[in-house]
């Protein structure tokens, strides 16, 4: 038996970005963005609704359940619906 030897030629590409809706707390406005990860996805949002306090809250806009964790986030399906919260905004129904 023998060992292999395993040689990178070219760099690991970036996961491929997901396909997202989201929306603002009044339910107003909706955007696509299309991200990789759960700090890409905060970060097009606050620049898609001009967000500049910087402190948001990203939840399901179904039912208001906070997506806080990398994990929680991948488990997600494409085309999830979020709604981001600014501060002393709540999500309703």
């Amino acid at each position: 038996v023998g060992a292999v030897t395993r040689q990178t030629l070219f760099p690991a590409l970036m996961p491929a970005g997901r396909p997202f809706r989201v929306s603002n707390a009044s339910r107003s406005s909706r955007k696509g963005i299309v991200a990789s990860s759960l700090q890409e996805l905060l970060s097009k949002t606050l620049d898609a609704f001009v967000v500049t306090a910087g402190i948001v809250t990203l939840v399901l806009e179904e039912d208001g359940t906070v997506v806080d964790t990398e994990e929680f986030f991948k488990s997600l399906d494409d085309n999830t619906h979020f709604m981001v919260l600014e501060k002393g905004q709540k999500w309703t129904p």
